[in-house]
């Protein structure tokens, strides 16, 4: 049986636990109410950060995208992509849909005050589980297969020609940074990328969980070498359980000396906790970040 938990914490049915976790968001939308869904939780987000949500339709799937153009002559577009989501409901039970629940990775980007900026669910997510295009394999063995890096990437070119940029910088949060880096590996047009508490060595992850390897998705330890020559940075919790250190240093054990490479290791956040309340500091840490405005 193949079973990887669920963005943020394992699913627990408790409205107290969800309330703790949801807290900061609820409190970034301001008047968005405690029983909303994460559908309509997104949707406050977008209008209270001047976002405009969309649904593209890229391959086989629908696609909903949040965009940000504040600055015409910009010529960088930031892309933001979602991590995996909901996956599972317990050990036993595929989650019927995806859709996450408290994910950082919308109140990240509305802190980030980068002029052009996407934001990509991941397939099945926020479109009700089984739409077009959906299947349960797309949140669970095929997550990071290619025909998911292929439509991701379309709706990134989709995105710079509206947009009219030169390049981009990837932000990947947890498996939405394996996704980071496989675009990284195949376009060339990325100028950088970034990733938070990201599972980048998806044999390290699958044996720490003692689940399934993930034959059907790409692994970005087997593009090592395209990815060393980008500049990149990698954050990680030091009391996260899904996505241990380990994990991720699997990857960055991998880069040969001379990769242009930050990486740190907050020692009190966990899976969940606190990327978005810390997202402008980390951000400003990142020296390829600190001219957010190009």
């Amino acid at each position: 049986m193949f079973w990887l938990r669920s963005e943020g914490r394992a699913f627990l049915p408790s409205v107290f636990f969800w309330g703790a976790r949801l807290l900061p968001s609820l409190l970034l939308a301001g008047c968005v109410g405690f029983w909303s869904t994460p559908t309509e939780r997104l949707l406050d987000l977008a209008r209270q950060g001047g976002l405009q949500r969309e649904s593209w339709q890229s391959g086989p799937f629908h696609l909903t995208v949040l965009v940000r153009d504040s600055r015409p002559e910009a010529q960088t577009l930031v892309v933001y992509l979602e991590g995996d989501g909901l996956a599972w409901l317990d050990r036993n039970r595929l989650s019927p849909d995806p859709t996450p629940i408290d994910s950082p990775v919308v109140p990240m980007l509305l802190r980030d005050p980068a002029p052009k900026v996407l934001y990509l669910a991941r397939p099945c997510q926020y479109v009700g589980g089984l739409a077009s295009g959906c299947a349960p394999k797309y949140w669970s063995t095929h997550r990071y297969a290619p025909e998911v890096v292929t439509a991701l990437s379309q709706a990134i070119d989709r995105a710079k020609g509206r947009l009219g940029v030169r390049q981009i910088g990837l932000i990947g949060y947890s498996g939405g940074g394996v996704i980071a880096a496989l675009l990284a590996a195949a376009r060339d047009d990325v100028a950088w990328w970034i990733t938070v508490a990201a599972n980048l060595d998806l044999t390290a992850w699958t044996r720490h969980h003692g689940v399934s390897s993930m034959p059907a998705s790409r692994d970005p330890v087997d593009f090592v070498a395209r990815l060393a020559r980008l500049p990149q940075a990698h954050f990680m919790g030091g009391r996260d359980r899904q996505v241990p250190e380990s994990v991720t240093r699997a990857f960055l054990d991998r880069l040969p000396p001379g990769t242009p490479l930050q990486s740190r290791v907050l020692a009190d956040f966990d899976h969940g906790c606190c990327w978005s309340e810390a997202w402008p500091t980390l951000l400003d840490s990142v020296a390829f970040r600190r001219n957010p405005l190009e």
